[in-house]
């Protein structure tokens, strides 16, 4: 026993030493992006929020005005506002071993996913805060796990995957590493409670999974009782919070809940948690989510040869920005100098009747000699405009908002075309166009390791055989209903049992025979669910319709989680404006069926006829309406079929026959008659008839 444990005790040491090792070359490098340290030519984390921030220091500032134009917060802003404005908008392509009705019901479950991980904000918040901070410093990270949460009652409180936004500072990777994926190891340092240390699960289902908190709880009691354990202060300092100012490092002044930094060091086959200021190892376990992935995903837009970051966005402007700056607070300055200029005064005047204001009079000597305006003979409020409108051009040329030396002011502004103004637009969707392929991949990514982590956790628990997820929109419950999710179809055994009863007592009722409480037998789901135990089973359609059906409860079983897929993730829908793109060319469809028959009779050629209601209804529904299904009603035909019900007139007869109706004057099928006339159970034969599809 004794030299199990000093074997362990080795190993734990060795696994401390490696991990310790890592954040020390690690943290080494993010502390130099972090302030610039031995860092020429660059930008640092600190200098990107001082920019973003519009921040200037009074003391080392050579001018009296402090101004700052705020174009970088405006141009990162504007950015993000355009391409994470809506949410996302992705599905699933079934390969090897999958198909078309899995992927959907694994899209929902993913979807339904999205909107319940709102851990620290909902997902649109984090991924556009993950956004401004890729711009910012060049790359951003985020932590996606498994979140088990049990209340005080037992009752489960989350159970799925969710996102974390990691602060850059707190996180060191493989060196050698060009991308999350060629990382051997990327490291996370957090700080948390001991309480949160006890309580923390991303497993799912298992117990708390970290190991020396006995002796972890023992070196924190032995220091001082007024602390509040670890620190942040000694790794880094906010910015942001410094700028505000704030409390620099807040974290571990709190001594009712004492904080811990441990490092978290992320491979793709193992995960190993160390508390380095303690030199305890809490965790050294295989990964848990069995996909050989480390559980990061990282946003880049510029990528750099040999660097996990890619390029800041504010890098190539700040020293234009800081010229403007300087070159708005020397204009102000020259012109207070001009509205207020400094007056020489001689010996002859009297300094105790100096007054300055309207009608004030000095009593001097020597008028002539004794007072004098001190004039500037600076003339950079003559060349203000041409040289601001310069350094505006340069800016938003390199952030890809115009080009050809174009600004908003001054003399660049003059006779600008239609061609220069469709150029710019260009160059901007360009740009646009090219930041979304990498927010693609990013959230692709995310959302496959979401994929893998259901595989493996959503029926972790034996006890659980379905997992119920909600299905809202007329698409996607058009599509299972399609598919037969919601269906019933006959039961051939209990057919068999109802005839095998009627023969045997032809004077009974066979119905009363076959049913169960009330309820009808005869019909069975066409996709059953057991939802109930396998002594007493209660069947019920995969797909549970509401009394409307305009939503219903999916009932996921493990098969459903079998097989390969790809994410696409539609990032063109996230951004601005794209629901009017949609509307309009919905009401262009709806122009085209309604005003060129030539296309309503390509169509009927072809056997198919346009679901006009259902496009109209999506374009009322993309112009503000809600529920437009409730402005329709269905009105029944008149035995003639020249005209419905109400009066309402029928469409003319060439768009009628056109859309698939059968004509007033056109041959009619045969009908089963019980006059001897037709064959009662039998299909009627029916003519082939121009426009029956």
């Amino acid at each position: 026993m004794a030299k199990n444990t000093l074997s362990q005790s080795a190993k734990n040491t060795k696994v401390f030493d490696e991990v310790f090792r890592h954040s020390q070359i690690g943290f080494n490098e993010t502390d130099k992006r972090a302030t610039g340290r031995n860092r020429t030519g660059t930008i640092s984390f600190n200098e990107a929020d001082e920019l973003f921030r519009s921040w200037l220091d009074e003391k080392s500032w050579p001018y009296d005005a402090l101004l700052f134009d705020p174009r970088i917060f405006n141009l990162i802003f504007e950015k993000t506002s355009r391409l994470i404005a809506n949410k996302l908008r992705g599905r699933l392509i079934p390969r090897e071993g999958s198909d078309v009705i899995a992927a959907k019901v694994n899209n929902s479950i993913l979807d339904y996913q999205w909107d319940k991980a709102t851990n620290g904000g909902t997902m649109l918040s984090k991924w556009a805060l993950k956004d401004i901070t890729t711009r910012k410093y060049g790359g951003a990270f985020s932590l996606h796990k498994w979140r088990y949460e049990v209340g005080k009652d037992g009752r489960v409180l989350f159970d799925g995957p969710e996102m974390k936004f990691l602060n850059n500072r707190d996180c060191a990777h493989d060196l050698s590493a060009t991308s999350i994926e060629t990382c051997n190891w990327f490291q996370v340092r957090e700080y948390v409670t001991f309480q949160e240390l006890m309580n923390v699960n991303d497993r799912a289902r298992s117990k708390p999974i970290y190991q020396n908190l006995d002796k972890l709880r023992e070196a924190i009691g032995n220091e001082d009782n007024t602390g509040g354990g670890d620190t942040r202060g000694v790794n880094w300092f906010s910015r942001n919070r410094s700028i505000a100012g704030l409390e620099v490092d807040p974290v571990g002044k709190d001594p009712v809940f004492k904080t811990l930094e441990i490092i978290t060091e992320y491979r793709r086959d193992r995960w190993i948690t160390i508390a380095p200021k303690h030199g305890f190892v809490l965790r050294d376990k295989e990964n848990p989510y069995k996909n050989n992935e480390i559980p990061v995903v990282m946003l880049r837009y510029y990528a750099i040869d040999d660097d996990l970051y890619g390029l800041s966005e504010i890098e190539p402007v700040k020293g234009p920005q800081k010229a403007i700056n300087a070159l708005l607070s020397q204009y102000v300055d020259e012109i207070n100098q001009k509205l207020y200029t400094p007056i020489a005064i001689g010996p002859g005047v009297r300094q105790h009747t100096l007054e300055w204001g309207k009608g004030a009079r000095w009593i001097m000597n020597n008028p002539m000699s004794d007072f004098r305006l001190v004039e500037s003979q600076s003339n950079a409020a003559a060349y203000f405009n041409s040289t601001y409108s310069v350094l505006v051009a340069s800016i938003m040329n390199a952030t890809g908002e115009s080009s050809l030396g174009i600004s908003n002011v001054g003399e660049y502004q003059k006779d600008k075309t239609a061609t220069e103004v469709r150029a710019l637009a260009q160059q901007r969707n360009a740009r646009d166009n090219f930041n979304q392929i990498f927010l693609a991949e990013a959230i692709q990514r995310q959302m496959m390791l979401w994929y893998s982590m259901n595989q493996t956790f959503l029926f972790s628990d034996p006890k659980k055989k379905q997992y119920i997820t909600r299905i809202v929109g007329k698409d996607a419950i058009e599509f299972f209903k399609s598919a037969g999710l919601a269906g019933m179809e006959v039961d051939d055994s209990k057919t068999e049992e109802m005839r095998k009863t009627l023969e045997e007592n032809p004077g009974a009722s066979g119905m009363e025979k076959i049913t169960k409480d009330g309820e009808k037998v005869l019909m069975k789901p066409r996709f059953p669910v057991n939802i109930g135990t396998k002594e007493e089973p209660k069947i019920v359609p995969k797909l549970k319709l509401d009394e409307f059906g305009g939503g219903g409860d999916l009932y996921v079983e493990p098969t459903d989680l079998k097989g390969n897929y790809d994410f696409i993730a539609d990032v063109e829908a996230m951004a601005l404006n794209t629901e009017d793109t949609i509307k309009g060319s919905r009401q262009q469809a709806i122009t085209l069926l309604v005003t060129n028959p030539n296309l309503l009779q390509l169509l009927s050629q072809e056997g198919i006829k346009p679901k006009f209601k259902d496009l109209f209804v999506s374009w009322l529904e993309d112009s503000g309406f809600k529920d437009a299904e409730k402005y329709f009603e269905t009105v029944p035909s008149t035995s003639q079929g020249g005209a419905q019900a109400g009066g309402i007139p029928m469409a003319p007869p060439s768009i009628a026959q056109a859309a698939g109706r059968q004509l007033p004057n056109a041959p009619q099928p045969n009908v089963p008659q019980q006059n001897g006339q037709g064959v009662p159970g039998q299909l009627p034969n029916i003519p082939n008839i121009p426009g029956n599809f």
